[in-house]
């Protein structure tokens, strides 16, 4: 079977076109949410997140999507939902989501625009993360 993941080349290769709101949106979010993100309890990351793909999908681009605790991390298209892993809730992950909710299948393009609204908004925390295939995980 064919390796359907882009290498961090391809993902960084291009910059996708972002709407400067989404940006703005982030930043005003993590204005709110972030401070001392990584002692939150599993509970209010998720709330938090679930507020934070709402708030871009939504008023950004006028989209209702679902969004769920669940096992793992992915987006349902059959039922427009974007689960959140409820062990682990993760900022980046949720943009994934968000990305195929808002621009489809793709795994280069929801790998670009998550990685690149990440980076962008979040540089502290993206400069402790390494490269795993196309995965970004923590060192």
């Amino acid at each position: 079977m064919k390796n359907i993941y882009p290498t961090k080349e391809k993902i960084l290769g291009k910059d996708p076109k972002i709407k400067k709101e989404t940006i703005n949106t982030i930043l005003i979010w993590k204005s709110f949410f972030i401070k001392n993100w990584k002692n939150k309890p599993k509970e209010i990351k998720f709330t938090r997140l679930k507020i934070l793909i709402h708030i871009i999908t939504f008023f950004n681009y006028n989209k209702k999507v679902n969004v769920k605790k669940g096992e793992k991390d992915c987006y349902s298209p059959k039922t427009n939902t974007i689960y959140l892993n409820k062990e682990n809730p993760s900022i980046l992950s949720a943009l994934h989501e968000t990305a195929h909710a808002l621009h489809g299948e793709s795994e280069l393009t929801a790998c670009r625009w998550s990685i690149y609204l990440f980076r962008t908004c979040f540089p502290g925390l993206f400069s402790k993360l390494k490269w795993k295939g196309h995965l970004l995980i923590k060192q």
